[in-house]
């Protein structure tokens, strides 16, 4: 059986999310300049598209 979700407020998810994206920074798992780069790629792919 799924275990119950835990209930958060969107700050508390907030704050969790940037936790845990900082400790994947600082881990080097995420890089936020190929994150940027990736993210600018898919919007001119997009804007390409008839």
């Amino acid at each position: 059986m799924p275990k119950k979700k835990v209930p958060e407020s969107e700050a508390e998810q907030s704050e969790r999310f940037r936790r845990d994206a900082q400790a994947m920074i600082d881990a080097g798992e995420l890089s936020p300049t190929d994150a940027e780069r990736g993210l600018d790629a898919l919007v001119r792919k997009e804007r390409k598209r008839p």
